[in-house]
């Protein structure tokens, strides 16, 4: 629509002189006017024809102009709309995660309970004993133990063994289990611990 008006105003302005120079020569006939001087009306026509020409010209491209930078702009606030629709989603997720309840958290493990010293002392049963020498090896090694003051075999038979233990610091049953592996080698694990009775029994699963 607005190129079809361009061309219709390029028209009517080219008419226009048109129509005035044919008037001028008319008018000049009539008048007996001089060549000359319908040369100079000629040419002041021709001029004018142009300087509108020439600002339709410009007006034709300031409007192409405007109509570009209102193309960028508008590409412009599609891509800052776009924005900020992904940060108000972004926010609305951030959001929900602060107002969903924290997961409880797991409840601390009650500690392992000890074998004080005193008394009567511990009953260490030991089960699948590979020998008398693997036995005197755990008695050795109870002995150097700090937590131990005394350790003493009680029984021996068939494997099974009664050692009365004597302790001069509290220790647990895992803690016990875990000297005796590293200074024997023999794996050995907790079957029974019972602090309160003074009974421990353990067993010799391997070397």
């Amino acid at each position: 629509m607005t190129q079809n008006r361009e061309d219709a105003a390029a028209r009517a302005a080219g008419l226009i002189a048109q129509a005035i120079r044919e008037l001028q020569e008319a008018a000049a006939a009539e008048a007996g006017v001089s060549r000359a001087e319908l040369a100079q009306s000629h040419a002041a026509i021709a001029s004018l024809s142009e300087r509108l020409e020439k600002q339709l010209a410009e007006e034709k491209e300031q409007r192409q102009l405007v109509a570009a930078q209102i193309t960028n702009l508008a590409s412009s606030l599609d891509r800052l709309v776009n924005h900020l629709h992904g940060l108000s989603q972004l926010m609305a997720e951030l959001l929900e995660r602060l107002a969903a309840p924290a997961a409880p958290a797991a409840p601390p493990e009650p500690p392992e309970p000890t074998f004080q010293p005193g008394g009567e002392g511990i009953s260490l049963s030991l089960a699948a004993v590979p020998g008398f020498q693997a036995l005197m090896d755990i008695q050795k090694a109870l002995m150097a133990m700090d937590e131990v003051a005394a350790a003493s075999v009680e029984r021996f038979q068939e494997g099974e063994s009664r050692i009365l233990l004597q302790l001069r610091a509290a220790v647990s049953a895992n803690d016990l289990a875990a000297a005796l592996h590293r200074s024997t080698g023999h794996a050995i694990v907790v079957e029974e611990a019972r602090p309160e009775l003074m009974r421990l029994r353990l067993k010799v699963v391997g070397a």
